[in-house]
């Protein structure tokens, strides 16, 4: 889908992947981290994770090409909307090995499969040495109607094993129908 796709989304309130809130496991996370964090998040949306990571005293750089997300978001977040960046992820100019941790909430599965090949080498490129990557990822059979677009083990193994190291998985449901058919994984990678 197109930036403006996506802002027609926001604007009639189309938002069926809209949580509402940070996840718990997120929130549970952020009260465990022991120092302050640059953190990146992907196609944040409305940004209740910026929030919450900003609270907690963290350096949030956030990204959507959206600019209804980005619109949506400042009813959220209010002036930390101005921690957005409005452009594409793959391309936007960010310096590399310079974030701790990359929160993910449905980036991967929102980005067409053919951009997946692009996903791990450019979160991979952009985190530290001992860099994490942290969110709750879709699983399921290939949906030609999507997105979402939820990954299968093979595509786990393709797209991101090469470049992260499965820490931690825990099932999980968000309780949105959108992802009724989908199994939600709240997951914990390190950076190889």
């Amino acid at each position: 889908m197109k930036p403006r796709e996506w802002s027609d989304r926001y604007r009639s309130h189309n938002t069926k992947w809209d949580l509402g809130q940070s996840p718990e496991q997120l929130v549970s996370y952020i009260v465990e981290l022991a120092e302050r964090k640059k953190v990146l998040i992907p196609g944040c949306g409305r940004g209740y994770e910026i929030k919450d990571f900003h609270e907690a005293s963290h350096e949030v750089t956030a990204i959507d090409f959206s600019e209804g997300a980005i619109e949506a978001s400042r009813q959220v977040i209010g002036d930390l909307a101005d921690k957005i960046i409005c452009d594409d992820f793959f391309k936007t100019p960010l310096k590399e090995d310079s974030f701790d941790i990359c929160y993910e909430r449905n980036f991967f599965c929102a980005i067409s499969m053919d951009r997946w090949k692009d996903y791990g080498p450019r979160i991979a490129s952009l985190l530290s040495e001992a860099g994490i990557l942290i969110g709750i990822f879709q699983y399921g059979k290939h949906e030609d109607d999507g997105p979402p677009f939820p990954m299968t083990l093979e595509d786990r193994e393709r797209y991101i094993e090469p470049y992260f190291l499965l820490l931690h998985d825990e099932f999980t449901h968000s309780g949105l129908s959108l992802y009724n058919d989908h199994a939600e994984h709240w997951q914990v990678w390190q950076k190889r």
